[in-house]
């Protein structure tokens, strides 16, 4: 059972867009737990353009991630800085270096490493957009990884798009599978020679070579249960979005997509971002600050008991 005086968990917020509001619900999924007792981290993996520290009213500190990145004596904790809100600390992201993007394997991995080694606190990952390698290591790293999409045509694509590529990248990264990474790096391929054009096809491949391993990619797969979070909902069409997406998942990938629920559609958000304060300290008793009370309700809720629980219903 989890017990928050002596581990950590790790949750990520990414997406396959920019202009989700990740880095809204990053910051709201942080301030919220904070408030309800537990000690937070923060921090910012945003890369190519990191904005975290603003949304939680903070000026660019001296140390972040670019000096932990760039200097191997500086570690991770050496970069955590308070803000004003209580339980709360922040790793701000990477300042206006050009190279940065291009992070080696070997800082990815340190990096990657010393968020492991954190104890004690949650620790919240406020990931960059789109696909990339970085953004979906960090993804998978998390003990819960939740996807940000508004309720637009672009949006839902590109959500699939990033959902498809951290299934495929878990798949690739599990030892138990290394024998059939041919054919899973073939399913990533359009027009490959097994045909497989999907998920379900790939699993079908498998069952027909090797029942075993079949077993094995059946159970990897049962265990990658990623989280969704609907922004900007203005009606009931927008909130079944979400559950038409949970089934698409189920359907296509074979995977329990795991919806936590919608924040409205808040008119005063750029208000909040204007002070640099999160927009639930600037509006504690608005409607998104009760459903994101609830979400992080439930999800610690399924922390504790490592059961996944009814979200929405």
């Amino acid at each position: 059972m989890w017990n928050p005086s002596s581990q950590r968990q790790i949750w990520a917020v990414g997406g396959g867009k920019g202009g989700v509001g990740k880095s809204l619900i990053a910051s709201s999924i942080a301030y919220t737990i904070a408030r309800l007792g537990f000690p937070v981290i923060a921090i910012d993996l945003d890369l190519g353009g990191a904005n975290l520290h603003t949304v939680l009213g903070q000026q660019p500190p001296q140390k972040c991630l670019s000096d932990f990145l760039s200097n191997p004596n500086i570690s991770l904790m050496d970069c955590v800085v308070d803000t004003p809100y209580p339980n709360l600390k922040m790793i701000a992201g990477a300042k206006d270096d050009l190279n940065i993007t291009q992070l080696t394997e070997e800082k990815k991995y340190r990096l990657m490493q010393e968020i492991q080694y954190i104890s004690g606190y949650f620790v919240v990952l406020d990931l960059g957009a789109g696909i990339n390698q970085y953004t979906l290591d960090f993804f998978n790293l998390a003990d819960t990884g939740i996807i940000t999409v508004l309720p637009e045509p672009t949006s839902i694509e590109n959500a699939y798009r990033f959902l498809k590529a951290a299934y495929y990248q878990r798949l690739l990264k599990n030892p138990m599978l290394e024998n059939i990474h041919p054919l899973i790096e073939a399913a990533m391929t359009p027009n490959n020679i097994h045909g497989i054009h999907s998920p379900t096809d790939l699993l079908n491949e498998v069952s027909f070579q090797d029942k075993i391993l079949a077993a094995d990619l059946k159970k990897v797969i049962k265990e990658f249960r990623p989280k969704l979070i609907l922004n900007q909902s203005r009606s009931q069409t927008d909130i079944d979005v979400g559950f038409s997406m949970k089934s698409v998942a189920k359907k296509y990938f074979g995977i329990d997509l795991d919806y936590l629920g919608y924040l409205e559609y808040e008119p005063n958000v750029w208000q909040s971002v204007r002070r640099m304060r999160p927009i639930l300290a600037e509006y504690p008793n608005s409607r998104i600050a009760l459903h994101m009370e609830r979400i992080c309700n439930y999800l610690i809720r399924q922390a504790r008991t490592g059961q996944t629980l009814n979200a929405v219903e």
